[in-house]
């Protein structure tokens, strides 16, 4: 009995520690899976910066220019566009996937930091509108035109003096 009872301890634990079959096993397998950028941008390609035409700081009132600094000024009246950067009064934020190339509109998905340490990730819409403004739409959210008014000075520049 004693045999028997060994003998079967070892078919059990050579079945439960046989290898896994390479063909429906995969590196990563248990890993949680995320897509790479929103469903609205899948199948476009991406860049990590805004257009050209979105970079600077951007105010609702031209009163409000030139633009004190960004996190001090109303919420929802002034942002601020450099690169693969987007700034408002209450978040900052960072592009991880923009609609390459576009001209007349583009789509970015944004990563955002909030003023009270939360998270969000956006889906933001820009669009010149005329030649110094800009129609921007968050979300699902109405658009609201902002009006051009200063370029961003790089830093590196800035202190070269260039």
């Amino acid at each position: 009995m004693r045999f028997d009872f060994l003998r079967r301890a070892i078919v059990v634990t050579a079945i439960v520690f046989l290898p896994v079959n390479a063909a429906n096993a995969t590196k990563g397998d248990l890993k949680v899976q995320v897509p790479k950028s929103a469903p609205l941008l899948k199948g476009r390609a991406l860049d990590l910066r805004f257009a050209d035409f979105a970079q600077g700081i951007w105010v609702r009132d031209l009163n409000d220019c030139p633009a004190s600094r960004i996190d001090q000024s109303e919420p929802g009246s002034t942002l601020a566009i450099y690169r693969g950067l987007w700034e408002m009064p209450d978040r900052i934020c960072q592009v991880y996937g923009a609609e390459l190339g576009r001209q007349d509109t583009q789509r970015a998905a944004i990563n955002c930091v909030l003023d009270n340490g939360a998270e969000s990730i956006e889906l933001v819409t820009v669009q010149p509108r005329g030649t110094r403004g800009l129609l921007v739409q968050e979300g699902e959210r109405p658009p609201v035109h902002f009006r051009f008014c200063e370029m961003i000075t790089p830093v590196l520049k800035a202190e070269d003096g260039q």
